[in-house]
């Protein structure tokens, strides 16, 4: 079962939960008004992958069953309607890691399709279908990896620009790449940085023109949580989060009211840290320490957004979510309570610590005026460097324009010359016909001369022939005369 993580969203006052249960069969149910599940219904059997979208309170569901039919399912007036897509040839390929997102009224999703032949290759693929017709594209051929957990993450930003993000083996290491859809078109694959170690799994945020995300590593016994700033895709910084031999477990990576957070699972415990001034605080546990199991959800908001994200939660007696908002409180109302510990240890330092906590305060401003300095500096280089591209560029193409022009120059003149030779065949052309017209004519005429000279002796012939026998009748006549005259 690829997709173990639960769907948690609320319409119209009803909390619904979509989910793949034990024997593979979709199934829904709703939280009733006394805090329980109904009773599970069934959407389809069989089902190995599967994604949720939400748009004007309408529910949309993408999925791909065990016959490798890839399916698309809606509820109106409280059924179900189920609309095969198409076939996917499962002998050569196998999916995971299905996601979907409504765009400018059209569902778009993507999947992970790994060639089943055993060469380690994989394809990331992108469809969308507006109801009628389905448009797919290629982002990006990878090379997989058994060190890499997941595989790719998908952002969007602005409405309709969608960025992927994705993990490819590069032999000496994991290599962190992007691309970008926009106006129709994806972009050529853009290199990040490279992972190395075991394990690796990564999740990604983003807001205005900069992009944090948090890598998942492990080497040796030792796993490594690392926050990485793009910034621009000119300027990126790397933050160490978290560093022990105790497993991160899903992580993950959200903004409240503009500050960054990361938190993730130790065992059943929930951990919190907050980024601030170029460092990441101490983790914080999460004061609700929770007595039953802590899963990992995908909760769609759907007053604040139409765009899914990972929460933690539990199940018992109900449901209850950790939001992001309560994770967030929860570590700076604990930051706070252990600053102002220290800060009461020696209430007689106060002005000390005073003219500490602003000097602290100076030293982070600095921090980020330098990284801005820095990033500036970087844009500046890249600008510059853009420059000079472009002029050895426009040198190139006026070289490669008088070049042509050169090129254009000579064509023009063998064209001229090949022109006035093929007048000159046209006019030699234009003599041997009239010549042949006219011996033509000739032999016509000839030909009609020989007809009637033929009918004349074809004539004469035939007169002779009458003469020949007019002849041999007087002939015979003289001769039988000449006999009777004989006898008397």
């Amino acid at each position: 079962m690829a997709n173990v993580y639960p769907w948690i969203f609320n319409i119209d006052n009803d909390l619904w939960k979509i989910y793949l249960n034990d024997t593979g069969t979709l199934v829904y149910k709703l939280m009733e008004d006394q805090g329980k599940w109904t009773k599970e219904k069934s959407i389809d059997m069989e089902v190995v992958e599967f994604a949720v979208c939400i748009e004007d309170d309408r529910i949309h569901i993408i999925y791909v069953n065990k016959k490798y039919e890839m399916r698309y399912c809606t509820m109106k007036n409280g059924k179900w309607f189920g609309k095969l897509l198409y076939y996917i040839d499962s002998s050569q390929f196998k999916i995971e890691e299905l996601k979907a997102v409504i765009l400018k009224g059209k569902l778009n999703f993507f999947y992970l399709l790994k060639v089943s032949d055993g060469s380690k290759r994989g394809i990331l693929k992108h469809y969308i279908w507006d109801g009628k017709e389905i448009r797919f594209y290629t982002i990006q051929n990878i090379v997989l990896s058994d060190k890499i957990k997941k595989y790719y993450e998908v952002e969007v930003k602005d409405y309709d620009c969608i960025y992927v993000f994705f993990l490819s083996d590069s032999g000496d290491e994991i290599s962190l790449s992007y691309c970008e859809y926009e106006n129709g078109l994806w972009t050529s694959d853009r290199r990040l940085y490279g992972l190395q170690g075991d394990n690796v799994l990564f999740k990604a945020v983003s807001s205005s023109n900069i992009f944090n995300i948090i890598n998942k590593t492990k080497e040796g016994s030792v796993y490594l949580l690392e926050h990485v700033c793009v910034e621009s895709d000119i300027y990126m910084k790397k933050y160490e989060i978290y560093k022990s031999n105790m497993e991160p477990i899903e992580p993950i990576i959200f903004y409240k009211d503009n500050d960054l957070f990361a938190c993730w699972q130790e065992n059943n415990d929930l951990f919190c840290s907050s980024y601030s001034f170029g460092k990441w605080s101490r983790k914080v546990l999460f004061s609700k320490k929770p007595e039953n199991t802590v899963r990992v959800y995908n909760f769609i908001d759907i007053g604040k957004s139409r765009y899914p994200y990972k929460v933690y939660g539990i199940e018992e007696n109900g449901l209850l979510i950790f939001s992001p908002s309560d994770l967030a409180e929860n570590n700076i109302n604990l930051l706070e309570k252990h600053y102002n510990k220290k800060l009461n240890i020696d209430e007689e330092n106060e002005s000390i610590e005073e003219i500490k906590e602003k000097f602290k305060n100076i030293c982070r401003e600095n921090i980020v005026l330098k990284e801005k300095i820095d990033s500036f500096s970087m844009y500046l280089q890249k600008k510059k460097y853009a420059a000079d591209e472009y002029k050895d560029k426009f040198s190139k193409i006026v070289q490669q324009k008088r070049r042509l022009e050169e090129n254009l120059n000579f064509f023009m003149e063998v064209k001229k010359n090949i022109e006035k030779q093929m007048n000159e065949v046209k006019e030699q052309f234009s003599s041997q016909q009239i010549i042949t017209e006219n011996v033509q004519n000739r032999l016509e005429e000839k030909e009609k001369n020989n007809k009637l000279l033929k009918e004349k002796v074809d004539y004469l012939l035939e007169e002779n022939e009458k003469l020949k026998n007019q002849l041999e009748i007087r002939k015979s006549q003289s001769l039988i005369t000449k006999l009777f005259k004989k006898r008397e």
